[in-house]
């Protein structure tokens, strides 16, 4: 067996065809496809749309004469709910 010979033909080869360069590729093969699509996401235009949502819920909910009745309810020291029952509102 002789490894000198294998290691010649090896190298010859590698010289042989390092010469060769692969061709160059043309504008249109360059470009991108035609036939793509294209998604777009845009958070920050979700995140205000929800904002303005949750807002005009939070204001149809808070009318005048409910604003009142929970006034005069909480008037002064005066407090209708317990705080056993707030612990047991927030745990729920």
């Amino acid at each position: 067996m002789e490894i000198k010979n294998l290691q010649t033909s090896m190298i010859n080869a590698y010289k042989k065809n390092a010469g060769i360069r692969a061709p160059k590729k043309s504008e249109s093969a360059s470009k991108v496809s035609v036939n793509t699509d294209r998604v777009e996401f845009d958070f920050g235009r979700y995140l205000e749309t929800a904002k303005a949502d949750a807002a005009a819920k939070t204001d149809a909910a808070a009318n005048e004469s409910r604003l009142a009745a929970l006034k005069q309810a909480y008037a002064g020291d005066n407090c209708p709910v317990s705080a056993e029952e707030t612990v047991a509102a927030f745990f729920a």
